[in-house]
């Protein structure tokens, strides 16, 4: 997000509100154990559970593009979108930010023929332009919404039945410097000091979230927009948390703002496209999205990681190579 937070008060007032949450009951899997049960019959080593795999996009809500541009050319970014999806082998968890009213009508469609229709669509489509949305090709058992400190910020989660066991996945978007004030009282929950960012206090509450969860997983997986780096109090909150970054874990280089390997946002180009319309893209020079791993009590977490729309298109389409303004991070995680 590259303008300053008033203008989303003011497009807000126009938002309409809707919710489709609540949940799909159904019974955890028992892969995990039935594997267990028959090693033990036959003296052989257990086979490794199928791995998850996930990803994170800020897709890029389009609010401040100029109206004659149609959201930055939405229609062509989501199909870009689409396209990399696809050439990702449909990850099983797909996290997406900033999910502005354009998107909101083009994605669902989309999602309909993506993957040959395997995807389901998780989010609640609150009055706000910068909604968080999880597709989902598991069978979503539990979800939910978290509304994390200060306008327009938020998290969305779902628990899902893996062949490893039950997976929490979290995709959210935490405070950028647009909105970033400390908490005070009245301005952030209890459970953040005074005194904190914003966005630190957006990693205290997702932890604080899951720590009160009774409900164990094998995995559990946040994945978003941080608008944090590695080593700031907020990635400090979750790794403090038990979270790893699975970027690191992977031996992964870390970000090199000369070369951009390794960067997902920041960076600098002209408006209105920030480079979408170009080979050369934004010049990422920062790492600000992640996905962070905690695995269960029984799980021996294994990690391959790479970036994710990090690439532009060999050639544009209707003038765009790009789907967003960041690039996203692609994870398989397993449990040994």
């Amino acid at each position: 997000m590259r303008r300053t937070i008033a203008a989303l008060v003011l497009v807000t007032a126009m938002a309409w509100a809707c919710s489709s949450g609540g949940s799909d009951a159904k019974r955890p899997s028992d892969d995990a154990a039935t594997t267990s049960s028959k090693a033990a019959q036959t003296g052989k080593p257990a086979q490794k559970p199928k791995p998850v795999r996930v990803v994170t996009l800020n897709l890029l809500h389009g609010l401040f593009c100029p109206p004659e541009t149609d959201s930055c050319r939405a229609p062509d970014r989501v199909a870009i979108f689409a396209e990399l999806v696809e050439q990702a082998g449909c990850p099983d968890l797909i996290g997406l930010q900033e999910i502005g009213m354009r998107l909101e009508q083009l994605l669902p469609a989309m999602v309909e023929k993506l993957c040959d229709g395997r995807y389901t669509i998780a989010w609640q489509a609150v009055a706000s332009p910068d909604r968080e949305m999880v597709l989902s090709r598991l069978p979503i058992v539990e979800r939910g919404y978290l509304d994390i400190a200060n306008f327009p910020w938020e998290a969305y989660w779902v628990r899902v039945d893996a062949p490893a066991g039950p997976v929490d996945f979290l995709t959210t978007h935490f405070a950028s410097s647009s909105n970033n004030p400390d908490c005070q009282p009245g301005r952030c929950p209890p459970v953040c000091a005074n005194g904190i960012s914003t966005n630190e206090c957006n990693a205290v509450e997702v932890v604080d979230f899951f720590r009160q969860r009774a409900s164990k997983a094998a995995l559990t997986i946040v994945a978003g927009d941080l608008n944090a780096r590695p080593g700031s109090p907020t990635l400090t909150a979750l790794t403090g948390a038990g979270f790893r970054d699975a970027w690191l874990e992977a031996r992964r280089p870390e970000c090199d703002p000369t070369t951009h390997i390794g960067c997902t946002g920041g960076g600098s180009a002209p408006e209105p496209f920030v480079g979408m319309d170009t080979k050369e893209g934004a010049g990422y020079d920062a790492r600000i999205d992640y996905v962070l791993v905690r695995p269960g009590e029984d799980c021996d977490v294994d990690l391959e990681v790479a970036g994710f729309a990090d690439k532009a298109r060999p050639s544009p389409l209707n003038g765009m190579f790009w789907p967003a303004d960041h690039a996203g991070v692609q994870a398989t995680i397993g449990c040994a």
